[in-house]
């Protein structure tokens, strides 16, 4: 039970999230991800990527959140998540864009919901930087 998500807190953050409208990936990419938000559109790939599976960790409905939400204050991810989302999250980004980021990516290190995105950007980028 103490690795489980707290459903009680997953429930209290997306009562929270409600007041928001629920974006679909693709708007949820426009909006947030792509000019005037950002210099340059992220990866529409890994938008897409982290739209369905932080969903998937979270329970928590994505297309509401937004890039400054914070991750533990906001949106409490160490408790609406499995215990080890980061380790999965890892996997799953080794299975979708065959990059080993386990040794690196650090979630205690990141604030916001925008914090994890760039991050995962990032690595992509150093991807594309070494190729």
């Amino acid at each position: 039970m103490a690795l489980s998500p707290d459903m009680v807190a997953r429930h209290r953050v997306n009562q929270w999230l409600r007041s928001r409208p629920c974006l679909t990936s693709e708007q949820w990419f426009i909006r947030y991800w792509t000019p005037p938000a950002l210099p340059r559109a992220l990866p529409k790939p890994l938008i897409d990527f982290a739209y369905h599976q932080l969903q998937a960790y979270s329970g928590l409905e994505i297309g509401r959140v937004q890039p400054a939400d914070h991750l533990v204050d906001d949106l409490a991810f160490p408790a609406v998540c499995w215990f080890d989302w980061s380790i999965t999250l890892c996997e799953d980004f080794y299975e979708t864009f065959g990059l080993d980021m386990s040794e690196t990516f650090d979630e205690t290190q990141l604030f916001t919901f925008a914090d994890l995105i760039t991050c995962l950007a990032q690595q992509l980028k150093t991807q594309e930087t070494e190729a």
